[in-house]
């Protein structure tokens, strides 16, 4: 999966009942203002603070399995996607399979993912959202599916659906950039293409990861495609800025085809010094790794 922010919620037994509830089930509801706090507090300040993308994934359990499946239909607009774990579709007033099935008729300008896992909690409640899917008139845009783990009480379904869920969530983030990742494929500028077929799928940009796009730089550098490898890797640090060692690896290549690699030197020192992803030691142990390679 792409680098993420991941972000936790909390709650208490106590307050669960009324965070998750709305008012046309319970006077005393509080997940429109709960889902208000998410939406227009939460979310703006991981965007604003931590750079977070537009790609939006929530996730709940439990009650707020119920939850999350509530704001997948009243928030399609503003979400990629939802993972509910043992989460149940009945409350008063309220059927979330009928609101699901309903959603199989709208139009999205990109993928949506809802996925749910139940175990032997609410066996009635999979069996009738299940049966809404199945009957359902498919929707290109709307992906969702649903597992039954009929030996699994209800706090084992999070390690079981997570995994599996995210897999299939961004299995087709990961076919393309194994197009980019192939030994086959030469040709460094497909990136861009490639990157508009993610934004087509997923709506919004998703980086590729760093482990490909340093792969890309290595394969050209055993290969002896020196210039090749240079150009890889400063794609990966127009991507990821504060990787500095990054920077180490364009300044062996440098070195290989006897270029004056100053320039480069000075590009690692100020990335480390402004990178928040290392140690005070681990950018000591940089700084050591840079004197070895140019010495």
């Amino acid at each position: 999966m792409p680098s993420s922010i991941i972000i936790s919620v909390e709650s208490e037994q106590r307050y669960r009942y009324n965070e998750t509830q709305y008012k046309i089930s319970d006077a005393n509801g509080l997940a429109l203002e709960n889902e208000n706090f998410i939406f227009e507090e939460l979310i703006p300040l991981a965007e604003k603070d931590y750079k977070a993308s537009k790609f939006r994934i929530l996730i709940g359990h439990s009650r707020y399995g119920y939850f999350t499946t509530s704001v997948f239909n009243s928030r399609i607009n503003d979400l990629n996607g939802v993972i509910s774990m043992s989460p149940f579709f009945f409350q008063k007033n309220v059927d979330l399979t009928d609101s699901i099935s309903k959603m199989n008729k709208l139009s999205y300008h990109s993928k949506k993912y809802y996925r749910f896992g139940i175990g032997n909690d609410y066996p009635e409640d999979f069996a009738k959202m299940d049966s809404v899917i199945k009957k359902s008139t498919p929707n290109p845009f709307l992906d969702v599916k649903g597992y039954h783990f009929k030996a699994a009480d209800h706090n084992a379904t999070p390690g079981l659906l997570i995994n599996r869920a995210l897999y299939e969530i961004f299995e087709e983030w990961s076919a393309i950039q194994a197009e980019f990742s192939s030994t086959k494929q030469k040709d460094l500028s497909i990136k861009k293409s490639l990157e508009q077929k993610i934004q087509s799928n997923y709506g919004t940009k998703l980086n590729f990861s760093i482990g490909t796009l340093n792969g890309k730089g290595w394969y050209f550098y055993n290969e002896k495609q020196y210039n090749k490898a240079i150009q890889a890797w400063q794609i990966l640090m127009d991507s990821y800025p504060n990787f500095s060692q990054g920077f180490l690896y364009i300044i062996k290549a440098q070195i290989q085809l006897k270029q004056n690699y100053f320039q480069t030197v000075e590009k690692f020192k100020a990335s480390l010094v402004n990178s928040e992803i290392y140690t005070e030691k681990e950018k000591q142990e940089l700084e050591i790794e840079l004197q070895e390679i140019t010495k």
